[in-house]
């Protein structure tokens, strides 16, 4: 029985029902943009912490290269194997357990070498291996068919070998119909891209018709990014706190205990990646809230649950928000004290629906997590 292997992505674990498939076969399938390499490398690492055999068939890149990629990352690169299929080519030493002794840019020659040695790897290798081959389309000139072929063959060598293989392939502009080829023989495809959004490229994944989920490769890890979240509400509603409370790094540029610029905050954790900003609850600071709106991608709307008398201030600033289409959630506040209105009351008051409230407390530290999920899967599904 197949088992779901978690991947180091929360987002891309929960669209595939818990993770890849164990003893399976992954295509990842990508543009021309993509550092498909750094993803590959990234999940690896976390199957290696999960005691999986790693097996790495390079066939663009030395085995030291991505040795001193995965490194360079704090990634886990213990006890890799190697099928080597470049250093001969370069005339480069070379300790890899499996080495390919032909020249790699004649893919008559060396394809069928190439796959010998993948084979031997998976056989020879004790216990649950996750494999990565990077780069198919390195053989790409013998035809569609022939690489699905084998796609299809090594299917059954998967499960029988306990191993799960992650295939890299960089979509060069080829026919749709040779795509559709390589994607049919596989049990799972993955796209990784880029695409333009509020005037910043970003890569992406989804599987299917799945929305598509923003990613960063950061020096550390790889996680879900959120380039700016805007955090605003009336005055004294526990906005800046809450910035302080969510980010790793937080600062704030005050006066007499209120903020009177700009509050900035930076999560990297759970697997999400934002820059987060709030603004001045006075009205004479409107202009900021609108300047900065028009580049965000979420609002974290904080009201004072205590205090029901801000609450058409908060109604007023969610209508500047909702004119430019911004996906919002508001943060019912102060959830801790006597006489706090409840999520429930709050939505009714600002007319909005109750699953766009969320009840917090800085003191309590309850709901931020939650909040900040329901905002990111909004984001996401549009």
């Amino acid at each position: 029985m197949n088992m779901k292997l978690k991947i180091g992505l929360e987002k891309l674990e929960e669209i595939l029902g818990g993770g890849i498939d164990s003893n399976s076969t992954v295509l990842i399938l990508t543009d021309t943009m993509v550092d498909k390499a750094s993803f590959a490398q990234y999940v690896l690492s976390n199957r290696i912490a999960d005691e999986d055999a790693g097996i790495y068939l390079a066939s663009t890149k030395t085995p030291k290269q991505v040795i001193n990629n995965m490194e360079d990352h704090g990634w886990l690169a213990k006890d890799l194997i190697f099928v080597d299929g470049l250093s001969y080519s370069l005339k480069e030493e070379s300790d890899a357990k499996y080495l390919l002794k032909e020249n790699i840019t004649d893919i008559k020659k060396s394809w069928p070498k190439f796959c010998e040695l993948f084979e031997r790897a998976v056989k020879e290798t004790d216990g649950f291996k996750f494999v990565v081959f990077d780069s198919l389309e390195t053989f790409m000139g013998l035809g569609a068919k022939e690489i699905a072929k084998k796609l299809k063959e090594w299917k059954g060598l998967a499960e029988k070998t306990k191993s799960t293989c992650l295939f890299l392939f960089t979509d060069w502009g080829y026919k749709k119909s040779e795509i559709e080829t390589i994607m049919k023989s596989v049990d799972l495809v993955i796209n990784l891209g880029t695409i333009e959004k509020k005037l910043i490229w970003m890569n992406y994944f989804c599987v299917g018709n799945s929305p598509k989920i923003f990613y960063s490769v950061t020096p550390t890890s790889i996680g879900i990014y959120v380039p700016k979240i805007l955090v605003t509400g009336p005055f004294h509603a526990g906005k800046s706190s809450i910035i302080h409370l969510l980010s790793e790094k937080a600062v704030s540029v005050d006066r007499l205990g209120t903020t009177i610029a700009l509050d900035h905050g930076y999560i990297e954790k759970k697997g999400v990646i934002c820059d987060i900003f709030g603004t001045p609850g006075q009205e004479r600071f409107d202009w900021i809230l609108k300047i900065l709106s028009k580049d965000t991608w979420g609002i974290i709307l904080v009201v004072d649950s205590t205090a029901p008398e801000s609450f058409p201030r908060a109604m007023k600033m969610l209508e500047t928000v909702k004119s430019y289409g911004i996906e919002f959630i508001v943060f019912a506040n102060k959830q801790d004290l006597p006489g706090a209105l409840s999520p429930k009351e709050i939505a009714k008051k600002l007319g909005i629906s109750e699953k766009d409230v969320v009840g917090t407390s800085v003191v309590t530290k309850k709901g931020f997590e939650e909040g900040l999920k329901a905002l990111f899967d909004k984001i996401f599904k549009v």
